[in-house]
This record gives C-alpha cells, sequence and structure tokens, in this order.
C-alpha cells in the first residue's frame, strides 16, 4: 500500500509556489518603482540645481558696466585704474559705473545714463559746452565701454537680489 498525494496538497504546494511566485514577482516590480522614483528624484533635484546656476548666471550677466568717455589726442585710457598724478591729471578719462543685474537687462539704459554723466563730468571744467558732441561721440569724443560679469558672491548681487532686507 503505497500512499499517492492527494490531489488537495498537490493543489495546496502548487498554489503556495505560485503565491510566492506571484510575491517574489510583486516585490520586485515594487523595488523596480522604488528605483525609478528615486531617479525621478534625483534627476529633479539636478535640474533644479542646473536652473539654479543658470538663473544666477543670468541675474548677474553684463551685471557691471564702466563707460569712459575722452577726447582722441588729449585722454590716455590706459591710465585708468591708475594713481592720479599732477603730470597726467587731465589725460585721465571720466569713467562712470553702473550696475545691470536682474533677469532682465537694462544694458541699454544704463549705458546711455553712465555716457550722459561722464559726458557732463568730462566737459564741466575743459571743453565746455561740448556736452551733446560728446555723448554723440562726435568731433573726436571717444566712448570705452567696459562689461563685466557680477559672480553671485558679489556685493551687488547681494543687494539687488535680497533688496527686501536691506
Amino acid at each position: 500500500m503505497t500512499e499517492e498525494p492527494q490531489p488537495e496538497e498537490s493543489t495546496r504546494e502548487g498554489a503556495s509556489r505560485a503565491s510566492d511566485e506571484a510575491g517574489t514577482a510583486e516585490a520586485e516590480t515594487v523595488a523596480k518603482a522604488e528605483v525609478r522614483a528615486q531617479r525621478r528624484v534625483i534627476r529633479w533635484w539636478w535640474f533644479l540645481l542646473a536652473a539654479l546656476v543658470i538663473e544666477f548666471w543670468l541675474y548677474g550677466r553684463r551685471g557691471h558696466i564702466e563707460v569712459c568717455v575722452g577726447k582722441d589726442g588729449e585722454t590716455d585710457f590706459a591710465l585708468v585704474g591708475q594713481e592720479r598724478t599732477d603730470e597726467n591729471r587731465w589725460q585721465f578719462p571720466r569713467c562712470e559705473q553702473r550696475s545691470n543685474l536682474g533677469l532682465t537687462s537694462h544694458f541699454d539704459e544704463a549705458t546711455e545714463e553712465a555716457t550722459r554723466v561722464a559726458c557732463r563730468g568730462a566737459t564741466i571744467f575743459r571743453h565746455q559746452g561740448e556736452t551733446k558732441v560728446c555723448v554723440a561721440a562726435d568731433k573726436g569724443w571717444v566712448h570705452r565701454i567696459e562689461v563685466s560679469h557680477c559672480p553671485p558672491w558679489h556685493g551687488h548681487f547681494f543687494e539687488h537680489l535680497f533688496w527686501f532686507l536691506h
């Protein structure tokens, strides 16, 4: 008398194996879904970091504007940044600085205003009455415009970005 496995036991074992396999497959899909979700979160962080860097670059792009004006033949633009002496004081150009910070650029307006102010200063003692000619850059008047990036750690950047704290 050999005992044969009863059909109920074999179906129970098969059902438990099937449920184990289904549970394993379900666990694998859940694990894969979690990995995908983590990757998505990591991608968003990289995207936000890249957007922040691009925004800071755009915010300070062409942030410092320096406009120097002078009369051709009389003014030496190489003297900018050097010490004034009695011998070279009339050779210095008149320079004005402006800031152009923000996501929208005001470069044209800032340059125009700095040019007017620099020309007014350059023609106050010598070349009186030539302010309009200087602004138009006619009759030997020369404009030199230098633009530089304002980095996020610069004081002007913080003042402009966090204006509500001052």
